[in-house]
């Protein structure tokens, strides 16, 4: 069994505070209505990843904008949404237990109002407003000032942190040294494409694989990159008994969403797996194959995994993985449900074993989303 979190608080992140979830387990499904904090706690986990880069907490504010090119929000504005709106200090503050270890991220700081030399910000502007820029005498911006805290096994690392309106996160070195391995796929990584590297490097998952896609079409017999006569370029391609070699852009989403939960946990190998409403492009029919493919792959690449969803079919399929009445103790899965406290700025976790969700099922209904 792979628990590499063992438990996990967040003082403060976005719309949540004082969460406090103990006993984590090797599946751990995270239940609830939109704006419950679902999404919140895997982002809060991402900080963990690589604590002493501040250009990874940059890059997750980003990753809510499905088009950031095309997004009015600059980066600053992401960043400064991350902190909760409702408490008059800026402070986002997260602990974990790691393989038996303290994990710990601290931000804290505040904004104010400074002055810019118009040669600072032009390279990060457009032509039109770079010649607006050459116009204007001084530019007054905001910005947040503050401190940057990690802890990571007893060393204690301290970043003096300067962001401002014009700060972008491009161009920034990405350190390597992640702390922890954890590997996030949104609810729309499946479209993306490049999923095919890690599942080709092991001949047994590509086998897996396989026979999961062979759901959807029996006719599927292999997975391949091959270049593109067009372009030259390295394309996924499935190889299909009756039509050939077809690019996997010409597949629906169901079998791309398959690709991208495999590609997860190998990438994720060792670590954690973290995926945001996990029903998205899955008809419920496959539930039970393809959410038992994916507890007995992470079992086998020793990944934890904790999923999003406000599916009840689609928790009943996870649960349907185990075999409840054949295992007198041993359980897997765990369902966890969060209520805010708005007035005492407090959000409550409910832990639950599968096992008791299960043959509770008729008892919770739909209430185990609350």
């Amino acid at each position: 069994m792979a628990i590499h979190f063992e438990s996990l608080n967040i003082g403060h992140f976005r719309g949540i505070h004082q969460l406090t979830v103990e006993n984590l387990n090797h599946i751990n499904i995270i239940a609830g209505d939109n704006n419950s904090g679902k999404t919140s706690v895997l982002e809060a986990l991402l900080l963990l990843r690589n604590p002493n880069d501040f250009t990874n907490i940059l890059r997750l504010a980003r990753m809510r904008d499905t088009n950031i090119f095309m997004s009015g929000t600059s980066v600053y504005e992401s960043f400064i949404n991350l902190f909760p709106k409702d408490t008059p200090h800026m402070e986002i503050a997260i602990k974990a237990i790691y393989n038996g270890q303290p994990l710990a991220y601290r931000l804290y700081g505040q904004q104010k109002k400074i002055m810019l030399d118009p040669e600072d910000v032009i390279q990060n502007r457009s032509p039109y407003t770079k010649r607006q820029v050459l116009l204007e005498m001084d530019i007054e911006a905001g910005a947040f000032s503050g401190e940057l805290i990690n802890e990571i096994a007893g060393r204690r690392e301290n970043i003096k942190i300067e962001i401002n309106e014009y700060t972008t996160a491009s161009g920034r070195e990405i350190k390597s040294d992640e702390s922890v391995n954890i590997v996030y796929l949104s609810p729309t990584d499946h479209v993306r494409g490049n999923v095919f590297n890690r599942v080709l490097q092991t001949s047994s998952y590509k086998n897996i694989c396989l026979r999961i896609l062979q759901l959807f079409d029996p006719a599927i017999i292999d997975l391949l990159i091959l270049k593109n006569e067009i372009n030259n370029r390295p394309t996924e391609y499935i190889k299909h008994a009756t039509f050939g070699n077809m690019p996997l852009s010409t597949y629906g989403d169901g079998i791309k969403k398959v690709l991208s939960l495999a590609n997860g946990i190998a990438r994720a190998a060792g670590g954690v797996l973290l995926i945001d409403e996990v029903e998205t492009a899955i008809h419920s029919k496959y539930y039970a194959d393809i959410f038992g493919f994916l507890v007995k792959a992470a079992l086998q690449f020793d990944v934890q995994v904790l999923i999003t969803t406000h599916s009840i079919e689609a928790i009943d399929g996870l649960l349907s993985t185990q075999y409840y009445e054949q295992q007198n103790h041993k359980d897997d899965i765990n369902v966890i449900t969060f209520k805010k406290d708005s007035r005492e700025q407090k959000t409550y976790s409910r832990v639950l074993p599968g096992r008791h969700v299960y043959k509770n099922r008729e008892q919770f209904g739909f209430e185990v989303r609350l």
